[in-house]
């Protein structure tokens, strides 16, 4: 069921031409010490008709960045009425989606249309509804811009929307790198190719004084990671809390049980950086089947949470699947976000600094600090791969 009382309210832009003077999300952005512009949303064409798919965890600023879209398109002289934005959690139903679109066209008549759904991976079956405005005519002069924070989604669209997408990306969304949060602290790095034969000799012409800066900021990065939010309030309870409440609706959204989370939670931060199987995993959390590991791994790996590594056999070139394999967490920040939930102590970062990064006395992680480090370059590697 469509409220469409919501959709004005959801498009300031149509009546106000200050509308970002009261956004909650843009006034945020302004306001924090370290912002992070969006270039790969940014930059995106708006000259043919296209599809774009934009998916990463909650919370890691997609609705921010297409509230920055927005703006820009505004700032262009697109007219305000031409350009729709939805939140699909308010939606239930493909066929809400159809009514929603269907509405909206056919009560305003523009060459061109620059809709905006947020999260509309939250919705059963998203890509039949796509699909069906496309294939009747309806999307042929769109753009369109989809946020989703389930990667399952984003395989069925590749699945259901063949050769309907134009000029369409998939765009992956991720927490910041590293790199990427030195660079909105305004350090001026540049970048070494590791294929660079003097790369050592480059490394050791690196300035000691800011290396020592860099040190800090890295130690501050395996607690906070890449969330623009934590990064610019890591003590604020309140930011973590949202963090918190977003992991636990999507696990009760997801029809997870929350004792088996918690349990599966436990083993893979136990196990961090060390091999382990889907039958490991299955008798130290105490779920017994094997199967239902994997379901709670899948809605973790689909939901960002997770990477799975498979085990590769370098002489054969190919990946063994019946090898043990490891888990490593999208972001350092997951590992303190899943432990909080996981103990029900919620996430105190000053508390994970100074014990596990300070002192080293990592009650979690054994003595070995390299752990943490291992999930961090791991993590790195995955988002460079992304970009």
């Amino acid at each position: 069921m469509i409220d469409y009382r919501l959709i004005e309210r959801q498009n300031p832009w149509w009546s106000n031409s200050h509308w970002f003077d009261s956004d909650l999300k843009i006034q945020e952005v302004i306001k924090s010490d370290y912002q992070f512009i969006p270039d790969k949303i940014y930059n995106l064409s708006e000259e043919k008709k296209a599809i774009h798919i934009i998916t990463g965890p909650r919370q890691t600023g997609k609705s921010t960045s297409l509230k920055l879209k927005i703006k820009q398109l505004l700032i262009k002289k697109i007219t305000p009425q031409a350009i729709f934005y939805y939140n699909c959690d308010a939606l239930s139903s493909k066929k809400d989606i159809i009514d929603l679109v269907l509405n909206y066209i056919e009560l305003n008549k523009f060459d061109k249309y620059y809709i905006f759904l947020d999260e509309i991976s939250s919705v059963v079956n998203w890509p039949y509804a796509v699909k069906w405005l496309t294939d009747e005519g309806f999307l042929k002069n769109c753009i369109l811009y989809l946020t989703g924070s389930s990667s399952i989604n984003l395989k069925k669209s590749g699945e259901y929307l063949p050769g309907r997408r134009g000029s369409g990306l998939n765009i992956d969304f991720f927490p910041l790198s590293f790199y990427q949060v030195l660079e909105i602290k305004k350090y001026h790095l540049k970048k070494i190719d590791f294929k660079d034969v003097d790369l050592i000799k480059k490394l050791q012409k690196i300035d000691l004084l800011n290396l020592s800066s860099i040190n800090k900021e890295f130690t501050s990065f395996l607690s906070t990671g890449g969330f623009l939010p934590i990064i610019n309030n890591p003590e604020n309870p309140l930011i973590h809390q949202i963090y918190q409440e977003t992991l636990k609706s999507e696990i009760i959204k997801n029809g997870k049980n929350e004792k088996n989370m918690r349990m599966v939670i436990k083993k893979l931060i136990n196990s961090l950086s060390a091999e382990t199987s889907y039958t490991n995993i299955a008798e130290e959390a105490e779920l017994g089947s094997k199967n239902t590991v994997i379901d709670y791994l899948d809605f973790l790996v689909n939901s960002y949470f997770l990477h799975e590594l498979l085990f590769f056999d370098i002489n054969q070139k190919k990946y063994i699947l019946k090898k043990n394999k490891k888990f490593h967490f999208t972001d350092p920040y997951i590992i303190w976000l899943l432990w909080g939930y996981f103990t029900g102590n919620g996430v105190d970062l000053k508390v994970f600094n100074r014990k596990v990064i300070g002192n080293l006395d990592l009650f979690i992680f054994g003595t070995d600090i390299s752990k943490v480090i291992e999930n961090f370059i791991a993590s790195e590697l995955v988002k460079a791969n992304k970009k």
